[in-house]
């Protein structure tokens, strides 16, 4: 059976704003803008099926969403790809930055979130993260290395000629109307620099505490933690967990005319109207501790680290959570708590650590099954085992999965959601933490209190 977005020629994609999306039996499933009403999904129903002669039922997709995917589609399938024109030369910066635009503009396209731009013996690949797993998008000829990494240092106002140590910049470009951040990462193997990006796009939609994914129980432990008058609140887990989103989204909760509130980032991922947003520049000397004691003197009531790197800044932030500002900051560690040890091993003595902090927040971020091609199924022994840890009757639990469809590129999965484990600091947990026990007293402690893995 013909590929589903094969199915709907481009020129009737486009003016009719519609895609094929995936088939059952032998009914194509269309996508369809949104905002049309019962009347105008018939009419165009119609003409799709006059056009193809097949038969059609359609589904309706947010009309920039649509737009996007109708860009992405077309484009593999009428052949277009990222070869270097035949007369390239290596110098010309002409076909080389429409190369490099062309790649960067497709990884937005994608949803990813990092480009891989790796060199091999005989070629240059590039694979990009969409929703926390790596996929090769393209490979150019090995030629074009070279003069492809050079581009991307140029923007990032990086030393070309040096090679062999490596290097951290950041560039910002306008893609289809969209401004992206980049954060660049160089390093030399074996074949050449290897180059990894991260794509930050400066106008994604903020989301609220209520669609991150989080329980009503633990939605209501992070609005108390979030609700304190002051106190340190930490988000943990591993980078690219969406520990920024979560601070983010509860500035946004607290942000109010009445509460002066600054943030302290590298790079500024959100704008927040009504927030003070400070970056941090490590090379002209105002790093995080020198930003966040500046910003202390500003008088805030609510201070958003967005990394605490260093035992200076740990502990500045720290006694401004003693003296009365909420402080909400993020950590690399795999749990509740590890992030309490975390601080211990910064340096920070255990009843400061008891004394300030209000919670931990850990998280990871799962796939999310498309909600375009999502079908019941039944549930597996395996999924039967895990679900037992949280009830007893898995029957009641109604399990879906992503048959795969043009949106999620045959995948079944669209989006991440949170994953969380929540840790409030009671006056129990308090008096255990300042006399800096194991790791596995807190645990036996923190279970009996309730915490959930």
């Amino acid at each position: 059976m013909v590929d589903a977005a094969k199915a709907i020629d481009e020129s009737v994609a486009k003016n009719f704003l519609c895609i094929g999306l995936n088939w059952e039996d032998d009914v194509l499933i269309v996508g369809m803008m949104d905002t049309l009403d019962k009347t105008e999904i018939q009419s165009l129903t119609k003409e799709i099926t006059a056009k193809t002669g097949l038969k059609i039922q359609h589904r309706s997709v947010p009309e920039a969403l649509l737009r996007e995917v109708i860009e992405t589609s077309y484009s593999q399938v009428s052949g277009v790809d990222f070869s270097a024109p035949a007369k390239f030369k290596g110098n010309s910066e002409g076909p080389i930055a429409e190369l490099v635009n062309n790649v960067l503009d497709r990884a937005v396209r994608m949803r990813a979130s990092d480009v891989h731009i790796e060199p091999t013996e005989s070629d240059l690949v590039i694979r990009i993260r969409v929703d926390g797993l790596l996929e090769e998008m393209t490979r150019l000829p090995g030629a074009t290395a070279a003069s492809f990494v050079s581009r991307l240092k140029v923007l990032s106002k990086l030393d070309i000629v040096e090679r062999r140590r490596p290097q951290d910049g950041q560039f910002s470009i306008t893609l289809a109307t969209r401004k992206i951040d980049v954060r660049l990462a160089t390093v030399a193997t074996l074949y050449g620099e290897k180059i990894v990006l991260r794509l930050l796009d400066t106008k994604k939609q903020m989301v609220g505490l209520s669609e991150l994914g989080m329980s009503d129980d633990n939605l209501e432990k992070f609005q108390r933690l979030i609700s304190s008058q002051h106190g340190l609140v930490i988000t943990a887990g591993p980078t690219g967990s969406g520990k920024t989103t979560t601070l983010h989204s509860a500035v946004k909760t607290l942000n109010s005319p009445f509460r002066n509130v600054s943030t302290l980032e590298d790079p500024v991922e959100y704008v927040v109207p009504g927030v003070n947003h400070i970056t941090v520049n490590e090379s002209i000397g105002t790093g995080f501790s020198v930003q966040l004691r500046a910003i202390l003197r500003q008088d805030p009531d609510i201070v958003l680290v967005g990394e605490m790197r260093d035992s200076e800044t740990a502990r500045i932030g720290v006694q401004a959570a003693l003296a009365g500002r909420l402080v909400l900051t993020s950590l690399h560690a795999t749990d509740v708590v590890g992030t309490i040890y975390r601080l211990f091993q910064m340096g920070i003595e255990p009843y400061l650590v008891a004394a300030s902090l209000r919670g931990v927040v850990a998280q990871r971020l799962i796939r999310r099954c498309c909600v375009f091609c999502s079908q019941d199924a039944e549930m597996n022994a395996a999924d039967r085992l895990l679900l037992k840890h949280y009830t007893k009757d898995t029957r009641k639990i109604q399990v879906k999965y992503g048959a795969g469809c043009t949106i999620c590129r045959g995948t079944g999965f669209l989006d991440r959601v949170g994953a969380y484990q929540i840790f409030e600091i009671t006056d129990e947990m308090r008096e255990l933490i300042s006399t800096r026990p194991n790791p596995s007293e807190i645990y036996e402690l923190a279970e009996e209190e309730g915490l959930r893995t």
